[in-house]
């Protein structure tokens, strides 16, 4: 799957385009539905590690103190669609695909279940358990930072010690329940970015990463 470079004129667009994908402000056509219990285990145990894991340092840096993720769910299609050559969406089998490939213990559910479970957004509430500070970010905390300038400069002002602006899909699991699998991006500058699938595995009941898959980076 190819990756996604940005120019250096796209140092605002990256964070204008959260706005224009949530649709301008303008409510869903149906009510967003709700993220399920178990599911915030295996996000929390995910962001966890990454942030606080003993990778950490080398993965996201020392100075982080809080972690910010946007108040609604997105999955890879909403959040950076993928094109063939001929600018045509890739279909969902070729993404499963892939997905299976590069993760071969991968489930054929677990995928499924993924697709299913993110046709619809969610609304994310602050149920992480995590040791790490973090904020929900309502996406018209964004409208009064002014566009263009040093945009991320005064978004880092706002919310210092920060990560950038994540955003993480639903997460759909296998067929017993002991497999996972969710989208999350971060954004972090003009040329500070990225996005990848994560498998969570289900071992001595606890949820561990089993597979990090890249799609893009910037």
């Amino acid at each position: 799957m190819p990756g996604a470079i940005y120019s250096a004129a796209a140092i605002t667009v990256v964070a204008a385009s959260l706005v224009m994908m949530a649709g301008h402000g303008r409510s869903p056509a149906r009510p967003p539905v709700e993220v399920g219990e178990t599911e915030y285990e295996v996000l929390s145990a995910c962001l966890t590690d990454i942030f606080t894991g003993p990778r950490h340092e080398e993965r996201v840096g020392k100075d982080i103190v809080k972690i910010i993720v946007v108040n609604m769910t997105k999955s890879d299609e909403q959040d950076h669609p993928w094109l063939d050559g001929n600018g045509q969406p890739i279909p969902w089998e070729e993404t499963a695909k892939s997905l299976q490939e590069k993760a071969p213990s991968l489930q054929r559910t677990t995928i499924d279940a993924f697709r299913e479970v993110n046709a619809q957004q969610a609304s994310l509430r602050p149920s992480f358990h995590m040791v790490i500070n973090y904020e929900l970010l309502d996406l018209n905390q964004l409208y009064s930072i002014p566009w263009g300038g040093d945009w991320w400069g005064m978004y880092y002002k706002r919310f210092p010690g920060s990560q950038g602006i994540m955003t993480l899909s639903r997460v759909g699991f296998s067929a017993d329940g002991t497999q996972a699998l969710f989208y999350f991006s971060n954004r972090c500058g003009g040329l500070c970015g990225g996005g990848s699938y994560v498998v969570m595995e289900k071992r001595d009941s606890h949820w561990v990463i089993g597979k990090e898959i890249e799609m893009w980076v910037s």
